[in-house]
């Protein structure tokens, strides 16, 4: 069994699902592995692999003379009594997420804010002299990305295009926004695998892309260096980054808004199992996005890069699959009795935030009309067939508090006695929704649970009745 196909098995006997895994090696794509129902042209939730894309657009500021990485951070900003600490915070010190700060802050808690979320960092204490303290916090990259509109006059997403994307070939993805209008700089970014494959391939060729340079001379060596050799990401309570324990490892260490590691090799990282990793000394960069549990995913960058490092080895033919499709489609069964009917439930406030459920079941087909905190949604499912659409129904309790307008799912149904099982698989995350409905006479008792989650990952279960 190759390195390849024993990282494949390991991953998935601890119930670490894999999206897709790309491998760039001496000048082409080697391995192309896709897993169903995720597809080559689907975007792909990043996560905090963004910061890495971030950090490239200061990289771009500097070298435009738009910023120096020893400025003060209050230089960007008009605080009227910024205090020692935060005075003392330059530019470099969020690049290695160094600010002094006690904790560290997600775009969990961030993204509920209805304000810039710039203002989170800014607002949070500064307890210690910036420069000494790793502290991990999307907060901090964010602040990053505000500092670069301050400066380029444009968001990061649109100071980026011409720069990285458009050279890349990169034109099809999505970037998040604050309420100020700021590009998301710790996570939010969207785009396809390959796309992300094409980003570590121009930080293995040093900046360079088809012989044109594209990043600025000496940034990637500044970039992935060990500027701390001890990373520790912190312990997640469920709204914050708290230190670790004295008995932590630190198996990383950490650069600008990259992970480092002894071996050389660095990666941008993304919550739930998404790594761009660069083997500079192997000529190779390892794609990777999924759906891994906590705290199984932490694992991932140790596995990968033991894995590879074991398949670099190989005979290169270990790695010669162009394109796979390693996983059939899931299947849909009702075997027993399908119901016919027609029903809508209405529900007291509740912590799922639905308002009211309207169900008509066919033969082959049942539509759900939810009516909750966010408006009211439509959504298909087929019986022993999966139905393509795109939905904004209110998941962002479940899904590390990210709510697209419009996200496109694969939505499916099938019954279990008197229970129907709907199932929604978000095709552009790691998201896999399971809703329950259990009938009750004229009751409907609806449960919603997800597969990963920064927090919980199922909600208490909501009671609705028969509108007469």
């Amino acid at each position: 069994m190759s390195a390849v196909e024993s990282f494949l098995d390991a991953l998935a006997a601890r119930g670490m699902r894999v999206h897709s895994l790309l491998v760039h090696r001496d000048g082409a794509t080697t391995l192309d592995l896709w897993q169903w129902p995720h597809e080559p042209d689907l975007k792909h939730k990043l996560h905090s692999a963004t910061k890495s894309f971030t950090a490239t657009a200061v990289g771009f500021a500097e070298a435009e003379g738009l910023l120096d990485l020893e400025d003060p951070v209050v230089r960007f900003f008009d605080l009227p009594d910024p205090g020692e600490n935060l005075s003392r915070m330059r530019v470099r010190d969020l690049l290695t997420m160094r600010t002094g700060h006690a904790r560290g802050l997600s775009g969990a808690t961030t993204r509920l804010r209805r304000t810039g979320w710039a203002g989170e960092f800014l607002e949070e204490p500064v307890v210690e002299r910036p420069g000494r303290t790793f502290r991990y916090s999307s907060t901090t990259s964010h602040v990053l990305s505000a500092i670069v509109q301050k400066v380029a006059g444009e968001p990061v997403d649109e100071y980026l295009r011409p720069r990285l994307f458009e050279p890349l070939g990169i034109t099809d993805f999505d970037w998040e926004r604050d309420p100020d209008g700021v590009s998301s700089g710790g996570n939010g970014l969207s785009l396809r695998p390959r796309d992300l494959l094409s980003f570590g391939v121009l930080y293995l060729q040093d900046g360079v892309w088809q012989g044109k340079r594209v990043l600025p001379a000496g940034w990637v060596r500044k970039a992935s260096a060990p500027h701390v050799l001890r990373a520790v990401s912190g312990e997640w309570n469920g709204k914050e980054l708290l230190p670790a324990g004295p008995d932590a490892v630190a198996n990383s260490g950490y650069g600008y808004q990259f992970w480092t590691s002894e071996d050389g090799s660095y990666a941008a990282s993304g919550l739930f199992g998404q790594e761009c990793m660069v083997f500079p000394d192997s000529g190779a960069v390892v794609v990777i996005t999924g759906a891994m549990p906590d705290p199984e995913y932490h694992d991932l960058p140790r596995m990968l890069r033991e894995a590879f490092r074991r398949a670099f080895a190989e005979p290169p033919a270990n790695l010669d699959h162009r394109v796979e499709r390693a996983r059939e489609p899931e299947l849909l069964d009702s075997p027993g009795e399908r119901p016919v009917f027609a029903r809508t439930y209405a529900f007291e406030t509740n912590d799922q935030g639905v308002r009211s459920l309207s169900v008509e079941a066919t033969a082959d087909s049942v539509r759900l009309v939810v009516e909750d905190d966010r408006g009211t949604h439509t959504l298909d499912h087929g019986l022993e067939k999966w139905v393509r659409q795109r939905t904004g129904v209110s998941v962002g309790r479940l899904h590390h508090s990210y709510q697209d307008d419009a996200a496109p799912i694969l939505a499916g149904a099938k019954w279990a006695g008197d229970e129907l099982e709907l199932t929604w698989h978000f095709l552009e995350g790691p998201f896999i929704d399971r809703l329950t409905l259990r009938f009750e006479g004229d009751d409907v008792v609806l449960g919603h649970r997800t597969n990963v989650n920064s927090g919980p990952t199922a909600l208490p279960p909501a009671r609705g009745t028969v509108r007469a």
